[in-house]
């Protein structure tokens, strides 16, 4: 026997041809055999998220946090009622009088006061800016956790969508697998007979090994992808519904380009919430200039007080009311106020070029995924046909190898470049689909509507999520 024929038999069982059946059967277990329980598809991944994915809850507690400062602004121009209630224990010693009838003396006595007041603010050039301001903001967070629910749909879309590419990825590796073995047995044999040098032997041991090496590498891809699904959506489901194999390729709605930018800028999200950051820096440029105007107040009061002794005389129970017009002008308070009111206008002016910036990158979004689905549509049929082409090529190659005509060589090229098309083509379907969601998220018009859609695609052979059978396979 060869030195190099016998190192394959005394290499790993992970190697030798009923043990890789083993690993094969466990991971075609995991990926691709068609499972009786229920698969869960993109509409229920993604309802699982908006109960579970931190991300989202996080930015839904943000907006519900914020907008409480509608009602705190409006506070200040609504009335306020105070009540205040204290008891003072007095004690009093005459250590000098000019009045001869209390020369000396002392005593003790309680106070109890008590006082209602409210106070009404007449006009507050600030106060009136600070409630245009929070209403401005109760519309920004309003457009951030829109924001945050299509940011969700892309997310949990790509999750899923990685999943099984890195499925797809791992049955292609496995079938290019299975026939360098095939072939590696075949070349082992003529090389036994003569038939074959030692240069192909080596070739084709080499290609084999790196294939196997290739597989582990994918399916620690795919449980890491599983992993990532789990961290947005919480928990995984026992399996997941696959793309099928017939795709109908859509070009956008509407037709153009440029209606599909007039209406990223128009309703994105991240716009609309820039756009409102801009009224909110304006209104606090008001708010702040606000501290060089005068404010009217209008504070009625009623007391009671009540005394239990004195010096010089019994007790007393005294009720007053007052009204009071209070206007409050600032003259000078050491430069803070024409200091804040330039720290406004700049922060206005900033929150005017993040518009900008937003503007334009909507636009470079929409652009980039509206030609990124022209393009996927060219790519996907082409890429269609290598894979029939490849497969073909590949059989032939493997008949006129058998016969002598090609060399090994040629045949483990060509089970290269069949993995290669077969993976590139389920790339470019996944592509496609995300652009198409891209666009829609550009335009700020992406919701579970479209996820309903892509639903109807996933019509494949259930995926099983069980990652313990990766795990082993990938140790």
């Amino acid at each position: 026997m060869s030195p190099l024929k016998e190192g394959f038999v005394n290499m790993s069982p992970g190697i030798k041809a009923a043990s890789l059946k083993r690993f094969i059967l466990t991971v075609s277990w995991l990926t691709i055999v068609p499972l009786y329980s229920q698969a869960a598809d993109l509409l229920d991944v993604y309802k699982q998220a908006l109960d579970h994915d931190p991300v989202y809850r996080a930015g839904m507690f943000e907006h519900e946090a914020s907008k409480e400062i509608y009602t705190q602004a409006r506070a200040v121009l609504l009335p306020s009622l105070q009540f205040e209630y204290s008891k003072t224990k007095s004690k009093q010693d005459i250590v000098s009088s000019d009045n001869t009838v209390y020369v000396k003396g002392s005593t003790s006595f309680p106070t109890d006061e008590q006082n209602l007041s409210l106070t009404q603010s007449l006009y507050s050039y600030s106060n009136w800016a600070y409630f245009k301001q929070a209403k401005a903001e109760v519309r920004k967070v309003a457009a951030d956790l829109e924001n945050v629910r299509q940011d969700l749909v892309m997310r949990v879309a790509a999750a899923y969508f990685t999943v099984l590419r890195e499925s797809d990825s791992y049955q292609a590796i496995e079938a290019e697998v299975k026939a360098l073995e095939k072939h590696f047995q075949l070349v082992d044999r003529e090389f036994a007979n003569g038939l074959a040098n030692s240069t192909d032997l080596l070739d084709a041991e080499a290609r084999y090994m790196q294939a196997q090496a290739r597989q582990i590498e994918i399916a620690n891809n795919l449980h890491d992808a599983l992993q990532g699904l789990k961290e947005i959506s919480g928990k995984l489901p026992d399996n997941l519904n696959a793309l099928g194999q017939n795709l109908a390729l859509q070009r956008p709605d509407p037709a153009t380009m440029k209606s599909w930018v007039d209406n990223a800028q128009a309703n994105n999200p991240a716009v609309l919430s820039r756009q409102s950051a801009v009224d909110v820096a304006w209104q606090e440029v008001r708010r702040q200039k606000g501290g060089h105007y005068p404010t009217f107040d209008l504070v009625v009061t009623q007391s009671t007080k009540e005394t239990g002794g004195s010096l010089f005389g019994g007790g007393s129970e005294v009720d007053a009311r007052e009204v009071l017009l209070q206007i409050t002008l600032p003259i000078y308070s050491g430069g803070a106020v024409s200091s804040k009111v330039r720290e406004s206008i700049n922060r206005h002016y900033q929150a005017q070029d993040e518009l900008e910036l937003a503007l334009r990158q909507v636009a470079r979004e929409a652009q980039a995924a509206y030609t990124g689905i022209v393009s996927s549509i060219s790519k996907v049929n082409a890429l269609q046909k290598s894979v029939e082409t490849y497969e073909k090529a590949a059989e032939g190659k493997r008949t006129a190898f058998e016969s002598g005509v090609i060399s090994s060589g040629s045949v483990l090229d060509s089970e290269r470049e069949l993995f290669i098309a077969r993976s590139d083509f389920s790339a470019a379907r996944y592509d496609y689909l995300m652009n198409h969601l891209r666009l829609k998220r550009a335009a700020g018009s992406l919701s579970e509507a479209d996820i309903v859609g892509i639903n109807r695609l996933l019509n494949g052979v259930s995926l099983s999520t069980d990652t313990n059978a990766l795990l082993a396979f990938g140790g």
